[in-house]
């Protein structure tokens, strides 16, 4: 009785497919699955923030932010990419066909 009763109150708690997984011994049939993938799920919310001297995007996906794109008031945007999830930001130039390098000149010579 004492089972019974402990898998009908798991059932109003937890669900009835995390339910049927406990009774099951931990194995959640695909069926019970929703495996849909709406366009809503993959369309990046974007959040503009606009500073004193530059323009911030942020993009998420899944309340995750993937991607910032700044605009400062002079020079070219640039973003910054979490390029593996860590949540750590790569700077990528937003240009195409411009070099990462440091200009560099000759000033003097002799």
């Amino acid at each position: 009785m004492l089972p019974a009763m402990l898998l009908a109150l798991s059932q109003m708690l937890i669900g009835p497919s995390q339910a049927a997984a406990a009774a099951t011994g931990g194995v959640v049939p695909l069926s019970s699955l929703s495996l849909r993938v709406t366009d809503a799920d993959i369309q990046p919310a974007v959040t503009v923030k606009q500073f004193d001297n530059r323009t911030v995007e942020e993009y998420r996906v899944n309340n995750n932010v993937y991607m910032l794109k700044v605009t400062p008031d002079a020079g070219p945007s640039y973003y910054l990419v979490d390029e593996d999830g860590s949540g750590e930001m790569a700077w990528r130039r937003g240009t195409q066909g411009m070099d990462d390098t440091v200009p560099q000149w000759t000033l003097m010579s002799w």
